[in-house]
């Protein structure tokens, strides 16, 4: 093997090591992604267009919806429940969506400052309470 091989060769292994390097850094930084608080969200004064995921719990009462247009309107809001943010979702309701539950929403801000959501992602609050001894 001449120089110039053996140069080419750890050329081609260095850009392969830079390029899976490259992969799992995009990787983790897309699965790490997180979320905010419904105060945080309200504090950061987002744009409309502005991609959000918030976290919150279906503020009691505000539910509203059209089955036959399949659209969901709720508020969401912290544990404090001092600030609510609405969100509009056009879909499925899902079967375990009801008041008081955690949920995590991910959508845009409209102009009006409404979530228009595109994903919702339902916690059950029993896997998240302490159980009673006996």
């Amino acid at each position: 093997m001449g120089l110039s091989t053996r140069v080419k060769l750890w050329t081609a292994f260095a850009l392969v090591a830079l390029v899976i390097v490259g992969l799992v850094a995009m990787g983790v930084a897309r699965a790490s992604s997180y979320y905010m608080t419904v105060n945080q969200a309200l504090a950061e004064h987002p744009k409309a267009g502005e991609v959000l995921t918030v976290s919150g719990k279906i503020t009691p009462n505000s539910v509203v919806w059209n089955s036959a247009t399949e659209y969901l309107q709720f508020a969401i809001q912290d544990q404090v429940g001092d600030r609510s943010l609405t969100v509009a979702y056009h879909g499925l309701r899902p079967s375990d969506f009801a008041n008081g539950w955690p949920i995590i929403v991910t959508g845009t801000i409209e102009q009006s400052g409404m979530l228009k959501a595109t994903n919702l992602l339902i916690k059950c609050p029993s896997k998240y309470t302490a159980q009673s001894g006996s």
